[in-house]
Protein backbone atom coordinates (compact mmCIF):
# COMPACT_ATOMS: atom_id res chain seq x y z
CA UNK A 1 0.00 0.00 0.00
CA UNK A 2 2.44 2.50 0.97
CA UNK A 3 4.36 1.87 -2.74
CA UNK A 4 1.33 2.50 -4.42
CA UNK A 5 1.18 5.47 -2.71
CA UNK A 6 4.18 6.30 -3.44
CA UNK A 7 4.56 5.49 -6.84
CA UNK A 8 1.06 7.69 -7.33
CA UNK A 9 2.48 10.83 -6.01
CA UNK A 10 5.58 10.45 -7.85
CA UNK A 11 4.01 9.99 -11.26
CA UNK A 12 1.46 12.62 -10.30
CA UNK A 13 4.07 14.72 -9.67
CA UNK A 14 6.15 14.12 -12.67
CA UNK A 15 3.22 14.28 -14.74
CA UNK A 16 1.90 17.69 -13.41
CA UNK A 17 5.70 19.04 -14.12
CA UNK A 18 6.23 17.93 -17.79
CA UNK A 19 2.67 19.42 -18.56
CA UNK A 20 3.03 22.73 -17.51
CA UNK A 21 6.60 23.13 -18.68
CA UNK A 22 5.21 22.19 -22.32
CA UNK A 23 2.10 24.36 -21.22
CA UNK A 24 4.10 26.94 -20.21
CA UNK A 25 6.86 26.92 -23.02
CA UNK A 26 4.25 26.86 -25.88
CA UNK A 27 1.27 29.16 -24.74
CA UNK A 28 -0.79 25.88 -24.54
CA UNK A 29 0.70 24.53 -27.56
CA UNK A 30 0.38 27.77 -29.40
CA UNK A 31 3.01 29.88 -30.15
CA UNK A 32 1.31 32.93 -30.97
CA UNK A 33 3.66 35.66 -32.19
CA UNK A 34 4.73 32.59 -35.21
CA UNK A 35 3.95 32.27 -38.65
CA UNK A 36 2.56 28.90 -39.00
CA UNK A 37 2.32 29.16 -42.48
CA UNK A 38 0.24 27.02 -44.28
CA UNK A 39 -1.55 25.66 -41.53
CA UNK A 40 -2.94 28.94 -40.38
CA UNK A 41 -3.03 28.03 -36.76
CA UNK A 42 -4.04 31.69 -35.79
CA UNK A 43 -6.90 32.05 -37.94
CA UNK A 44 -9.20 28.81 -38.11
CA UNK A 45 -13.25 29.01 -37.56
CA UNK A 46 -11.75 27.37 -33.93
CA UNK A 47 -8.97 29.51 -32.89
CA UNK A 48 -9.56 31.13 -29.39
CA UNK A 49 -8.52 34.44 -28.10
CA UNK A 50 -5.11 33.63 -26.99
CA UNK A 51 -5.49 35.94 -23.60
CA UNK A 52 -8.54 33.68 -22.32
CA UNK A 53 -6.59 30.75 -23.40
CA UNK A 54 -3.67 31.56 -21.15
CA UNK A 55 -6.14 32.49 -18.08
CA UNK A 56 -8.11 29.35 -18.50
CA UNK A 57 -5.01 27.57 -17.95
CA UNK A 58 -3.74 28.83 -15.40
CA UNK A 59 -6.58 28.76 -13.82
CA UNK A 60 -6.18 24.91 -14.66
CA UNK A 61 -2.67 25.39 -13.49
CA UNK A 62 -3.09 26.83 -10.15
CA UNK A 63 -6.08 24.11 -9.71
CA UNK A 64 -3.50 20.94 -10.08
CA UNK A 65 -1.11 22.65 -8.06
CA UNK A 66 -4.09 22.68 -5.30
CA UNK A 67 -4.69 18.84 -5.99
CA UNK A 68 -1.33 17.72 -5.79
CA UNK A 69 -0.45 19.22 -3.03
CA UNK A 70 -3.56 17.59 -0.83
CA UNK A 71 -2.10 14.59 -1.67
CA UNK A 72 0.78 14.76 0.34
CA UNK A 73 -2.07 15.83 3.17
CA UNK A 74 -3.57 13.51 5.75
CA UNK A 75 -7.51 13.33 6.17
CA UNK A 76 -8.82 14.93 9.52
CA UNK A 77 -12.68 14.55 9.01
CA UNK A 78 -14.19 11.64 7.14
CA UNK A 79 -18.32 12.83 8.34
CA UNK A 80 -21.08 10.92 6.61
CA UNK A 81 -21.60 12.22 3.26
CA UNK A 82 -18.53 13.79 2.74
CA UNK A 83 -16.17 12.01 0.34
CA UNK A 84 -13.11 10.81 1.04
CA UNK A 85 -11.07 13.28 -0.14
CA UNK A 86 -7.67 10.91 -0.24
CA UNK A 87 -9.81 7.68 -1.20
CA UNK A 88 -11.57 9.37 -4.25
CA UNK A 89 -8.23 10.95 -5.21
CA UNK A 90 -6.32 7.56 -5.43
CA UNK A 91 -9.17 6.19 -8.35
CA UNK A 92 -8.68 9.53 -10.34
CA UNK A 93 -5.67 9.99 -10.08
CA UNK A 94 -4.04 8.06 -12.73
CA UNK A 95 -6.61 10.07 -15.01
CA UNK A 96 -4.76 12.92 -13.94
CA UNK A 97 -1.54 11.70 -14.59
CA UNK A 98 -2.98 10.44 -17.87
CA UNK A 99 -4.36 13.31 -18.72
CA UNK A 100 -0.95 15.64 -18.06
CA UNK A 101 1.23 13.08 -20.26
CA UNK A 102 -1.24 13.53 -22.96
CA UNK A 103 -0.80 17.40 -23.03
CA UNK A 104 2.70 16.90 -22.91
CA UNK A 105 2.89 14.62 -25.88
CA UNK A 106 0.07 16.43 -27.75
CA UNK A 107 2.14 19.91 -26.85
CA UNK A 108 5.56 18.19 -28.58
CA UNK A 109 3.72 17.04 -31.71
CA UNK A 110 1.19 20.41 -32.25
CA UNK A 111 4.37 22.53 -32.56
CA UNK A 112 6.20 20.82 -34.56
CA UNK A 113 3.34 20.55 -37.53
CA UNK A 114 2.36 17.08 -36.41
CA UNK A 115 -1.25 17.66 -36.44
CA UNK A 116 -2.94 14.29 -37.39
CA UNK A 117 -1.06 12.58 -34.40
CA UNK A 118 -1.63 15.34 -32.29
CA UNK A 119 -5.21 15.03 -32.73
CA UNK A 120 -5.02 11.54 -32.02
CA UNK A 121 -3.11 12.45 -28.56
CA UNK A 122 -6.28 14.96 -27.89
CA UNK A 123 -9.13 12.14 -29.09
CA UNK A 124 -7.53 9.28 -26.67
CA UNK A 125 -6.82 12.12 -23.88
CA UNK A 126 -10.79 12.40 -24.38
CA UNK A 127 -11.52 9.25 -23.58
CA UNK A 128 -9.24 9.16 -20.70
CA UNK A 129 -11.09 11.96 -19.24
CA UNK A 130 -14.29 10.51 -20.55
CA UNK A 131 -14.02 6.84 -18.56
CA UNK A 132 -13.08 8.99 -15.11
CA UNK A 133 -16.24 11.00 -15.66
CA UNK A 134 -18.65 8.33 -16.48
CA UNK A 135 -16.47 5.57 -13.68
CA UNK A 136 -16.45 8.00 -10.88
CA UNK A 137 -18.89 10.09 -11.20
CA UNK A 138 -17.01 13.40 -9.72
CA UNK A 139 -19.95 15.28 -10.52
CA UNK A 140 -21.45 14.15 -7.69
CA UNK A 141 -18.62 14.66 -5.08
CA UNK A 142 -19.20 17.07 -1.69
CA UNK A 143 -18.88 19.09 -0.30
CA UNK A 144 -18.15 21.81 -2.51
CA UNK A 145 -14.54 22.25 -1.56
CA UNK A 146 -13.77 18.70 -2.79
CA UNK A 147 -15.97 19.11 -5.89
CA UNK A 148 -13.50 22.05 -6.87
CA UNK A 149 -10.74 20.32 -6.21
CA UNK A 150 -11.50 16.81 -7.44
CA UNK A 151 -14.36 17.18 -10.53
CA UNK A 152 -13.08 20.78 -11.59
CA UNK A 153 -9.62 20.16 -11.64
CA UNK A 154 -9.76 16.31 -13.08
CA UNK A 155 -13.12 16.44 -15.02
CA UNK A 156 -14.92 19.72 -15.92
CA UNK A 157 -11.90 21.54 -16.94
CA UNK A 158 -9.80 19.18 -18.72
CA UNK A 159 -12.84 18.15 -20.59
CA UNK A 160 -14.10 21.57 -21.46
CA UNK A 161 -10.45 22.38 -23.20
CA UNK A 162 -10.12 19.10 -24.88
CA UNK A 163 -13.66 19.69 -26.60
CA UNK A 164 -12.60 22.56 -27.75
CA UNK A 165 -8.67 21.32 -28.50
CA UNK A 166 -10.37 18.49 -30.73
CA UNK A 167 -11.93 21.13 -33.21
CA UNK A 168 -8.79 23.74 -33.10
CA UNK A 169 -6.49 20.67 -33.67
CA UNK A 170 -9.05 19.08 -36.27
CA UNK A 171 -9.43 22.63 -38.24
CA UNK A 172 -5.67 23.19 -38.48
CA UNK A 173 -5.21 19.43 -39.54
CA UNK A 174 -7.77 20.01 -42.61
CA UNK A 175 -6.58 23.74 -43.53
CA UNK A 176 -10.34 24.91 -42.42
CA UNK A 177 -9.32 28.49 -42.80
CA UNK A 178 -11.56 29.15 -45.96
CA UNK A 179 -14.75 30.21 -46.93
CA UNK A 180 -16.18 26.49 -47.67
CA UNK A 181 -14.46 25.00 -44.03
CA UNK A 182 -16.14 28.76 -42.53
CA UNK A 183 -19.56 27.77 -43.59
CA UNK A 184 -18.77 23.90 -42.14
CA UNK A 185 -17.65 25.28 -39.28
CA UNK A 186 -20.75 27.36 -38.63
CA UNK A 187 -22.54 24.20 -38.12
CA UNK A 188 -19.83 22.08 -36.22
CA UNK A 189 -19.48 24.38 -33.73
CA UNK A 190 -23.23 24.30 -32.35
CA UNK A 191 -21.59 20.65 -30.51
CA UNK A 192 -19.53 23.28 -28.43
CA UNK A 193 -23.24 23.59 -27.13
CA UNK A 194 -24.93 20.48 -27.34
CA UNK A 195 -22.10 18.57 -25.99
CA UNK A 196 -21.34 20.35 -22.59
CA UNK A 197 -25.05 21.09 -22.58
CA UNK A 198 -25.87 17.31 -22.45
CA UNK A 199 -23.49 17.04 -19.42
CA UNK A 200 -24.86 20.01 -17.61
CA UNK A 201 -28.41 18.87 -17.87
CA UNK A 202 -28.49 15.08 -17.53
CA UNK A 203 -25.55 15.18 -14.86
CA UNK A 204 -26.47 18.23 -13.11
CA UNK A 205 -22.93 19.61 -14.23
CA UNK A 206 -23.23 23.02 -13.61
CA UNK A 207 -19.09 23.22 -13.58
CA UNK A 208 -18.37 21.55 -17.02
CA UNK A 209 -21.07 24.25 -18.18
CA UNK A 210 -19.22 26.86 -16.71
CA UNK A 211 -15.72 26.25 -18.15
CA UNK A 212 -17.56 25.57 -21.58
CA UNK A 213 -19.21 29.19 -21.37
CA UNK A 214 -15.52 30.82 -20.79
CA UNK A 215 -13.88 28.50 -23.54
CA UNK A 216 -17.20 29.87 -25.96
CA UNK A 217 -16.17 33.32 -25.04
CA UNK A 218 -12.71 33.02 -25.71
CA UNK A 219 -13.96 31.27 -29.07
CA UNK A 220 -16.01 34.34 -29.98
CA UNK A 221 -13.44 36.76 -29.18
CA UNK A 222 -11.12 35.04 -30.98
CA UNK A 223 -13.36 34.70 -34.06
CA UNK A 224 -13.76 38.31 -33.39
CA UNK A 225 -10.32 39.44 -33.71
CA UNK A 226 -9.63 36.88 -36.45
CA UNK A 227 -12.56 37.57 -39.27
CA UNK A 228 -15.36 39.94 -38.04
CA UNK A 229 -17.63 39.77 -40.80
CA UNK A 230 -18.63 36.02 -40.01
CA UNK A 231 -21.01 34.38 -38.34
CA UNK A 232 -18.01 32.44 -36.12
CA UNK A 233 -17.99 35.14 -33.49
CA UNK A 234 -21.71 35.54 -32.91
CA UNK A 235 -22.41 31.73 -32.60
CA UNK A 236 -19.60 31.96 -30.46
CA UNK A 237 -20.98 34.47 -27.41
CA UNK A 238 -24.46 33.00 -28.35
CA UNK A 239 -23.46 29.49 -26.91
CA UNK A 240 -21.23 31.16 -23.99
CA UNK A 241 -24.66 33.08 -22.66
CA UNK A 242 -26.59 30.07 -23.54
CA UNK A 243 -24.66 27.89 -21.45
CA UNK A 244 -23.98 30.12 -18.70
CA UNK A 245 -27.27 30.65 -18.18
CA UNK A 246 -27.85 27.14 -18.20
CA UNK A 247 -25.13 26.76 -15.25
CA UNK A 248 -27.21 29.12 -13.39
CA UNK A 249 -30.10 27.60 -13.73
CA UNK A 250 -28.86 24.21 -12.91
CA UNK A 251 -26.37 25.31 -10.10
CA UNK A 252 -29.33 27.14 -8.41
CA UNK A 253 -31.29 23.70 -8.30
CA UNK A 254 -34.31 25.42 -10.96
CA UNK A 255 -33.64 22.78 -13.78
CA UNK A 256 -32.24 19.60 -11.78
CA UNK A 257 -32.62 16.25 -13.25
CA UNK A 258 -33.57 13.87 -10.08
CA UNK A 259 -31.55 10.94 -9.93
CA UNK A 260 -31.30 7.78 -7.80
CA UNK A 261 -28.97 7.61 -5.38
CA UNK A 262 -26.81 4.66 -6.87
CA UNK A 263 -26.22 6.59 -9.71
CA UNK A 264 -25.75 10.01 -7.95
CA UNK A 265 -22.97 8.51 -5.23
CA UNK A 266 -19.19 8.23 -6.31
CA UNK A 267 -18.37 5.11 -7.00
CA UNK A 268 -15.21 3.99 -4.71
CA UNK A 269 -14.74 0.62 -5.14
Amino acid sequence: MADELLTHKISTVVSWVLSTYSTIRYFSGRQPFSNDTPYHVGDTPFTLNIVVTMAYWGLLIFMQILFVTQIFIPVVDNASGVTNRLEYTKKVGWHFTAFNLFVFLWTLLFVRHHYFWSEVMLVLNLLNIFALYTTHKTYAVKPLSNYFLIHMTNAALPMSWLFFAVMWNGAVLFHVHKFLGRVIANFTVWLLLIIPGFFTLVFNDWGLGLTSSILAFGLGLGQLFTKAFALQWIFGFIISGLLFILTVLVASGRVVRKSSDSEAAPLLE
